[in-house]
């Protein structure tokens, strides 16, 4: 926790210094917030939250949001923030269809799974662009251990 609240402090030296940083973009198009949650800088995401709410509907040129990115890697107290900002995040789809709950049960960590279906129940049945839940992709992983996620 101690590199997470260092970095905190740093990103809100910069920010003081010039506050339009924060809607600077990659390559990729990954705002400071998704490389935050990507990262799994709780802190630092709360910091950039705090100081530009609309920053949660970015995304990168993939169609990934923060909420996408840190789901599949398990980043679960990033994931319960942004789901506390935003419940509707929840349902928000990439380029290929794929809701968070899809990139969770891709991920590392059941709790993804779990937060995004206590969030939203309802997007265990959303399919990606080509028809499959987010079962499908599990299925297809091997992840036997999301069956057995309540």
């Amino acid at each position: 926790m101690k590199i997470n609240s260092f970095l905190a402090g740093i990103v809100k030296l910069l920010l003081e210094r010039d506050s339009g940083l924060i809607k600077t973009v990659s390559r990729s198009n990954a705002t400071p917030l998704i490389s935050a949650a990507t990262g799994g800088h709780t802190s630092v995401v709360e910091l950039l939250l705090s100081r530009d709410p609309s920053q949660i509907d970015s995304f990168r040129s993939n169609g990934k949001n923060a909420l996408h990115l840190s789901a599949r890697q398990g980043h679960i107290d990033v994931v319960n923030l942004l789901l506390a900002n935003d419940k509707q995040l929840a349902r928000r789809t990439d380029k290929k269809g794929q809701t968070a709950l899809h990139m969770a049960v891709k991920g590392v960590s059941c709790e993804a799974v779990r937060s995004i279906l206590r969030t939203d129940a309802a997007t265990v049945m959303l399919p990606d662009k080509f028809g499959n839940t987010a079962l499908h992709i599990a299925t297809r992983k091997k992840r036997v251990e999301v069956f057995y996620t309540t």
